[in-house]
């Protein structure tokens, strides 16, 4: 069971106001080279469709008004028979994506803003454990998330444009930024450049954006029988993580005594390396390694509704102004009734809603996005 329920009035409604959605909105000006894609989606009973191809924009709008997905896929490379089995595309590259979730800030805010729904009665929970209501199913978390949490995967997303921009040199027209619809941003990187790296030099790239492996010897400070001794690099330390390191601890290429006595104060190398693990989970960007590291993987479709929550993964030009409730929000605001599990607060459209746990009026595209979080069913006979 998905988080949308069996009540068949709940698809039955979904799959109209999507339909909808995917006839009006018939461009998706953020795909390029269609017919070199894969395409996939996953329908309203989980099951997931893939190796589809399209020669065009037209065929995949014809694809989705006809079966009306639940989520749409495509994948982040390019083949030379995309609709082929996966050793047989004929791999021809591969954009470079990363993701970044709210769920992996571990915010302190999260378990203010989460239900707790059972897989097998849909009952909402007051705790993660197993259900109250049939005894029988084990719930899922759902959340709704709140201001701080996108002020939070924000600043996340701006650290990343750095280590794009900054450390990695990558050009500002080659990167895309799009809120998944959900609870986080998704990059697109579609650099030429870069398009042929191996999954092996993807994941050190990974690993160097997170933060993982940098040693105290970078930042010039070694282990020896004294304990440890000091030696700048003859690089300098003023340029990627050296100089987040650096300017954390303020110091500079002059420094070697003040580190000395950093490194003294801290308690020794293995004190200071535990300083530096610190200030590396400070500055590393908290992004899924798996979704950046694979060369075949299939990715949100931008522009396309998420159905974990009924709004669409949106473009993303300015992510200080950009609001994810209101800009990614477009499905329409016609009137239907929906019967809440619980009570709760939400702001979407710029709209504020206090919702009873009870039989409500609401506009279509709070419908759905209750609907998809697991929170509400439609009801037809009010």
């Amino acid at each position: 069971m998905n988080q949308i329920g069996n009540p068949i009035e709940n698809i039955n409604f979904l799959r109209e106001v999507f339909r909808k959605y995917y006839f009006t909105n018939k461009y998706f000006p953020y795909l390029y080279s269609v017919e070199k894609r894969e395409f996939g989606y996953r329908k309203f009973d989980s099951l997931v469709v893939r190796h589809l191809s399209f020669k065009n924009t037209g065929e995949l709008v014809a694809e989705l008004v006809r079966n009306v997905p639940l989520d749409v896929y495509y994948s982040n490379a390019y083949y030379g028979y995309p609709s082929n089995s996966i050793n047989e595309k004929q791999w021809e590259g591969a954009d470079l994506i990363f993701d970044i979730d709210i769920k992996d800030l571990n915010m302190p805010c999260y378990p203010s803003h989460s239900f707790y729904i059972c897989n097998f009665c849909g009952f909402v929970n007051s705790e993660q454990k197993l259900c109250t209501n049939c005894n029988k199913g084990k719930t899922y978390d759902t959340s709704i998330p709140c201001k701080k949490c996108f002020s939070a995967i924000r600043k996340e997303a701006e650290k990343l444009l750095d280590f794009l921009y900054s450390d990695l040199g990558i050009k500002e027209k080659f990167v895309e930024v799009f809120f998944s619809g959900n609870a986080g941003f998704h990059f697109h990187i579609n650099d030429p450049s870069i398009r042929t790296l191996d999954p092996n030099s993807r994941s050190n790239l990974s690993d160097y954006i997170i933060g993982n492996g940098f040693m105290c010897e970078s930042i010039g400070v070694r282990k020896n029988r004294n304990g440890f001794m000091i030696k700048l690099p003859k690089g300098g330390i003023m340029n990627g993580w050296r100089k987040k390191i650096a300017s954390n601890l303020g110091i500079n290429q002059k420094s070697e005594l003040k580190l000395k006595h950093i490194v003294e104060t801290s308690g020794g190398y293995e004190g200071f390396k535990n300083e530096i693990n610190k200030i590396t989970k400070k500055f590393g960007v908290r992004i899924d390694s798996q979704v950046t590291n694979d060369i075949h993987r299939i990715f949100r479709l931008p522009g396309s509704i998420n159905g974990k929550s009924g709004l669409t993964k949106t473009k993303c030009d300015n992510l200080e102004s950009f609001n994810p409730t209101a800009d990614a929000c477009v499905l329409n605001d016609s009137e239907v009734f929906i019967n809440l599990k619980t009570s709760l607060k939400i702001n979407l459209k710029n709209n504020n809603f206090k919702l009873d746990n009870t039989v409500e009026k609401v506009p279509s595209y709070l419908a759905a996005y209750l609907i998809c979080k697991g929170l509400g069913t439609i009801c037809r006979d009010k």
